[in-house]
């Protein structure tokens, strides 16, 4: 169906440049109309729209092929993408010049006319196309993409987006967060995905009060995800000090799967940090019940 389609574009399309170049005469349809002059350059001017047209969906239906062909894909990738936003950009700048022409107006001229006004109108859009400008260097840079697992800024999520203007991230609440592709520039950004090594790795911080020793911790926390070691590497779990504090000390668990899976690794986050919790709250009622030291003798109270 897709080939019939292609088809019959191809039809039409060598139609309308016989009849902008002359070679096939339509004037017969309208000679007997007094607006024969005008219905001429009309004609002409919507051909030669349609074919700039047809002819920007037959460079993207091609190259998104070959590419496709060459690769060996069928899902979106970047470039496909990059091709994608490319044809929408020149599909927008077809239609107004298309339109323009259309009420005879000379666009160079115009834009020569307008160019202070299209100067202020940079100005107040450069956010917009800073953005777009990022997002086409984003697309096709291959350091970020569809199905990456990131970090950015304070977010982390999975990529299910690459737009002109952002960058659509589903984090682990299926949340949709939109992130201006301009901020990339300025935030920092990990690719989990990137690595060789898919490590999971679950971040929290503890009393130091509810801490008895790390090696106990980590082996409450891998007895916890005990159910799901068929689909852990084993020897991969460990629990990592990131940092000491006055009180508490923030900690990293981590896992290595054999196989990437989000959903699975989502079960395994749940868990653990449902027995965090559980931990921490037992031995906070436990410090509650522990009576606080006495005052030493010779010690005023403050």
């Amino acid at each position: 169906m897709k080939y019939f389609i292609l088809l019959i574009k191809l039809v039409i399309f060598t139609m309308l440049v016989l009849i902008r170049l002359g070679e096939w005469d339509v004037a017969h349809l309208y000679q007997w109309s007094k607006y024969r002059e005008a219905l001429d350059y009309y004609v002409n001017t919507l051909a030669s729209i349609a074919i700039f047209l047809m002819l920007l969906d037959f460079i993207q239906f091609a190259a998104t092929r070959w590419y496709r062909y060459r690769h060996r894909i069928s899902r979106d990738d970047n470039f496909i993408i990059g091709v994608g936003q490319i044809y929408l950009l020149l599909l927008v700048v077809g239609i107004v010049v298309g339109i323009l022409s259309m009420f005879r107006i000379d666009v160079r001229q115009l834009f020569t006319s307008l160019s202070i006004i299209f100067a202020g109108i940079a100005i107040l859009t450069k956010d917009y196309i800073t953005n777009m400008i990022n997002g086409m260097i984003i697309t096709f840079s291959g350091q970020l993409s569809i199905g990456d697992n990131v970090r950015i800024g304070e977010h982390r999520g999975k990529i299910i987006d690459i737009t002109l203007q952002n960058i659509h991230l589903l984090n682990d609440d299926d949340d949709v967060i939109y992130i201006p592709n301009a901020l990339l520039l300025t935030i920092e950004v990990v690719n989990y995905t990137k690595r060789e090594i898919k490590r999971s790795s679950i971040e929290f911080e503890i009393d130091l009060k509810h801490l008895k020793t790390v090696e106990e911790m980590e082996t409450m926390l891998i007895d916890t995800i005990s159910p799901f070691a068929a689909m852990i590497q084993p020897d991969s779990y460990y629990l990592r000090i990131a940092e000491v504090k006055k009180d508490m000390v923030s900690m990293k668990f981590q896992y290595i799967l054999k196989e990437p899976n989000k959903e699975l690794d989502r079960q395994i986050r749940r868990k653990a940090v449902r027995q965090l919790v559980e931990i921490i709250s037992e031995r906070e009622k436990v410090a509650d019940q522990i009576p606080d030291l006495p005052d030493m003798p010779g010690h005023a109270v403050i």
